[in-house]
């Protein structure tokens, strides 16, 4: 659910406030418009899923979890175990070739038993199965890439050797991938080569913990920063202290996700990486204080809601390929992918291709894309979507070329656009358009009335509890 919808937006959990749990790990509070009433009404839903199919949970900020329906609560998922995985995985093994199968349904490596079983409920399997295709998890495994879910795609090969390339040519040696598998895959597999780098996979998807052990891979919701296993932490720990300030995070979250519950997360592991980094007295002064090295997988219409909230982020224009979505494709889209690279780390240590027609702008200092000209006017190369900006004397900045300046709006719209239609797109509250609903005058009011609900129930639930109590006694 923490992902961005219209008349939804994630607010913090108060302080004295406990988040009720589904199999996900703790949940987010969310806070809804309702049109009618003309009131915000908060809820709590799944971090991971925005598709009640995959998880059900759902609980009205002021209702009493005692008397909650059942029918919003998730099932209860069967206790993760990654031991118990890696076991299956060195059974599987053993097996000869013409009896190693895996279900493409369900992401299982099967035993020789099961392969009969998942038939029957007609599932998809693949057979004859490799040793050397467990070395590519990411092709044996089918993506789960609904949107709603996991939204997982999968980076070109061009792209994944451009960042390995980057990040080893800058000198890190340790990347945490959260997220962003076919990278962790990439790095572990080249380790025969002789290349200086190792990683870390943090994954909802449980499917690699079966061919990665514990040091290599940890069940992990980048949305709340949960951890499924007691030990996971301190092998992360571990992990960042051995890289000190020679670690960098790579992420590709879904891109629907909410970029505050992921700005928290990764805030999270930055303070983790300074506290690791306290240990090895040479790499404190180069960490305290700073966000971790983070390159981030996003779409450049996100630039805003990012460096917002992390405005030592910057947007490179390298157009990131993706191979099993068309939209994220360089060669079936006219304009190139529509997502880029965020990061903390100075645009002038990234070369982009020249063979792709990435150029060095000397006047940005930086690599700028081939439909990207320097604006003189503007002092910058101001393209963003992948098509070739032009300037407005009017606006006194550049514009999209699908856009002209109207005298009537005074701006620059489309057009066919329809002079003097207001943007609706301003607060739920007070109506007012100069700012949103988050940043309202009025909205503590709403807020105090929703603690107050709430302590309200909680004495109720307490004095149903004594009340029952009694009653228990007196039996």
């Amino acid at each position: 659910m923490a992902a961005n919808r219209a008349n939804v937006e994630l607010v913090p959990v108060p302080t004295e406030t406990e988040s009720p749990a589904c199999p996900h790990g703790p949940t987010l509070l969310f806070e809804r418009f309702d049109q009618a009433s003309k009131k915000p009404r908060q809820f709590y839903a799944c971090s991971a899923f925005r598709d009640q199919k995959a998880c059900s949970f759902f609980q009205w900020a002021n209702q009493n979890p005692e008397i909650s329906s059942l029918s919003t609560r998730s099932i209860v998922a069967p206790p993760y175990c990654h031991k118990h995985l890696r076991k299956r995985y060195f059974e599987f093994k053993k097996l000869s070739r013409e009896l190693r199968s895996v279900c493409c349904t369900c992401g299982l490596l099967l035993l020789q038993e099961e392969s009969s079983q998942h038939l029957s409920q007609k599932h998809s399997l693949r057979h004859q199965v490799g040793l050397k295709e467990l070395k590519h998890p990411t092709s044996l495994f089918q993506p789960l890439d609904d949107n709603k879910t996991y939204a997982q795609y999968l980076f070109a090969k061009s792209t994944v050797s451009f960042l390995i390339d980057t990040v080893e040519r800058l000198g890190y040696t340790h990347i945490l991938c959260v997220g962003a598998p076919r990278i962790h895959e990439e790095v572990q597999f080249c380790k025969k080569s002789g290349r200086n780098v190792t990683s870390l996979l943090l994954d909802l998807d449980e499917r690699y913990a079966q061919v990665y052990p514990p040091s290599l891979y940890i069940k992990y919701n980048m949305f709340n920063q949960h951890f499924f296993e007691t030990r996971s932490k301190s092998r992360l720990l571990k992990f960042l202290s051995e890289g000190g300030s020679r670690v960098v995070m790579v992420t590709d979250p879904p891109f629907g996700g909410m970029v505050e519950a992921l700005v928290a997360t990764f805030t999270k592991l930055s303070d983790m990486w300074v506290t690791s980094a306290a240990k090895q007295s040479s790499d404190l002064a180069n960490v305290k204080g700073k966000l971790l090295p983070l390159i981030w997988f996003f779409p450049y219409f996100m630039e805003n809601r990012i460096t917002s909230q992390l405005p030592e982020m910057s947007m490179l224009d390298y157009k990131v390929d993706y191979e099993n979505h068309v939209l994220f494709n360089n060669q079936h889209k006219k304009k190139g992918s529509p997502v880029r690279i965020f990061t903390n780390i100075a645009q002038t240590e990234f070369s982009l291709p020249q063979d792709q027609g990435y150029w060095f702008c000397k006047s940005c200092q930086r690599f700028s894309s081939k439909e990207n000209w320097h604006c003189s006017e503007c002092g910058a190369c101001t393209s963003k979507d992948g098509t070739r900006y032009v300037h407005c004397d009017m606006c006194m900045r550049c514009v999209k070329p699908s856009r002209v300046h109207c005298f009537t709006c005074q701006m620059c719209q489309l057009k066919d656009h329809t002079c003097g239609q207001m943007n609706s797109s301003g607060c739920h509250i007070c109506g007012e358009p100069d700012h949103k609903r988050r940043d309202c005058p009025r909205r503590p009011q709403t807020e105090m009335a929703t603690i107050g609900q709430k302590r309200d129930l909680k004495r109720k639930a307490n004095s149903a509890g004594t009340k029952h109590q009694k009653k228990a006694r007196r039996i």
